[in-house]
């Protein structure tokens, strides 16, 4: 879905995988997710079939000016994706130094390609409350209970070049407030 928004060397697709299936969309990497227009590459025809009789549950026909707009995206794919891979890469930088500046409460490993990390509290406590104080303060985070893995968070930055360092800003409040459980004294 992210390919080819990398930080770093570039991976190839796993098209060229013999028994992969890729699956892509415009909602990712082309930062586009109201076309709601989509692809699969699949070698087996068998596989194939199956995903062509699904796809009757899921959408009998597009909308044809989605399908219009997805065509010139496609076309304008170096130009669509050079403007993704610009604002991830310069909100990835943001988000770098807000790591470093928060690594006694947040932990991470620095994404590798994509639009998204996936942080989590050094308490290795639930993250779904920290979640809900960000929200509160008007950024959204998506907890990692939804991922099986409650103590993480993700959080996407691709957001506007303006946009992300503001949001960035609220978070680092929320970090510097939030106290975790373990350090919590009760009041009795």
């Amino acid at each position: 879905m992210y390919h080819p928004i990398y930080h770093g060397p570039a991976t190839k697709s796993a098209s060229r995988l013999p028994r992969a299936t890729v699956i892509h969309d415009f909602s990712k990497a082309f930062a586009l997710p109201a076309l709601r227009t989509g692809w699969i590459i699949e070698r087996d025809p068998e596989r194939r079939k199956h995903y062509w009789n699904a796809r009757a549950y899921f959408s009998i026909s597009n909308n044809p000016t989605a399908e219009m707009l997805a065509e010139i995206a496609m076309r304008k794919r170096d130009v669509v994706l050079g403007k993704t891979q610009e604002v991830a890469d310069q909100n990835l930088q943001h988000l770098e130094r807000f790591m470093a500046e928060h690594r006694e409460t947040l932990g991470w490993i620095r994404p590798q390609g994509g639009p998204t990390a996936f942080p989590w509290l050094v308490s290795a406590e639930d993250a779904r409350p920290f979640c809900e104080a960000a929200a509160e303060q008007g950024v959204l985070l998506v907890p990692g209970d939804c991922f099986d893995a409650p103590s993480h968070f993700r959080i996407g930055f691709v957001a506007a070049e303006q946009k992300f360092p503001a949001a960035l800003d609220r978070l680092s409040e929320v970090v510097k407030n939030w106290q975790p459980r373990s350090q919590m004294v009760s009041a009795f």
